[in-house]
């Protein structure tokens, strides 16, 4: 096992966690894809020898660089996501509910058309992006 990477991906992971939760978890996805895609563009040669070097072989199957690189995406993938569903979970608020009528309540709302609900959509994500809340329907 060749140290060196190991200590290379280990400070790699730990600047991502550190991003995740002191900063942003979008920026820490922002960040884990955009650093070793900058790499392969500013040093193409050491980056490849860096992501084909074995650092073990267990029964027959060779693990590289690359794949310990792809086991810390997806394991920040899965921890990216958990964290931004439960803050959207968390953001959002339930509306109050509406008295009931003897009336139907859809006869003054007229159908939205995709426009509208995209334009709605967007708003909501935006509101989410800055970290507002947001009404939930009942």
């Amino acid at each position: 096992m060749d140290i060196l990477s190991i200590l290379l991906l280990f400070i790699y992971s730990m600047v991502i966690l550190l991003i995740l939760v002191y900063i942003s978890p979008l920026l820490s996805a922002f960040m884990m894809i955009v650093v070793p895609i900058a790499c392969v563009y500013i040093l193409p040669e050491e980056t490849i020898s860096f992501l084909s070097t074995m650092q073990f072989s267990y029964a027959g199957v060779q693990i590289y660089n690359l794949h310990i690189l792809l086991l810390i995406w997806s394991a920040f993938i899965g921890i990216i996501a958990y964290a931004e569903v439960v803050t959207w979970y968390l953001l959002r608020e339930t509306a109050a509910k509406p008295a009931k009528n003897e009336a139907s309540p859809t006869q003054g709302e007229q159908p939205k058309t995709l426009f509208f609900k995209v334009k709605d959509f967007l708003e909501k994500l935006i509101k989410i992006l800055k970290g507002e809340k947001i009404k939930a329907k009942p």
